[in-house]
């Protein structure tokens, strides 16, 4: 149809699959970093490959994240609102009084399983 929505509706039936060969210091291939489809957008609106970005994390990733960071209190007093109201709590409040509030593997059905079973 040659229309953005077209495109759209396919994107929407298909599933995007990204695959890339581990690579650290030792066997780093440049043409591959050139071929890279992941990126990460800088805080300066550079554009790093994702496996550029973690192959030697002193080179991007180290130095990014010590230039940009800030501790979660300063995120809270510059934003004026805490980190903690902003989580999605569904079942696993804390203090919930059970093994479900123990994290996300509990899952509301594992839950009602272990009761049922008891």
């Amino acid at each position: 149809k040659r229309s953005f929505e077209s495109i759209g509706s396919w994107h929407v039936k298909g599933l995007f699959l990204g695959m890339m060969h581990f690579q650290d210091k030792y066997n780093e291939d440049l043409e591959r970093l050139q071929r890279c489809d992941i990126h990460y957008l800088t805080p300066d609106l550079r554009i790093v490959p994702f496996c550029a970005f973690n192959v030697i994390p002193e080179w991007y990733r180290d130095r990014i994240q010590k230039k940009y960071s800030i501790t979660v209190e300063e995120w809270e007093q510059r934003e004026g609102v805490k980190l903690e109201d902003g989580l999605y709590r569904g079942l696993m409040r804390r203090g919930a009084g059970d093994e479900l509030a123990a994290g996300c593997a509990k899952s509301q059905m594992f839950h009602d399983a272990a009761q049922a079973t008891m």
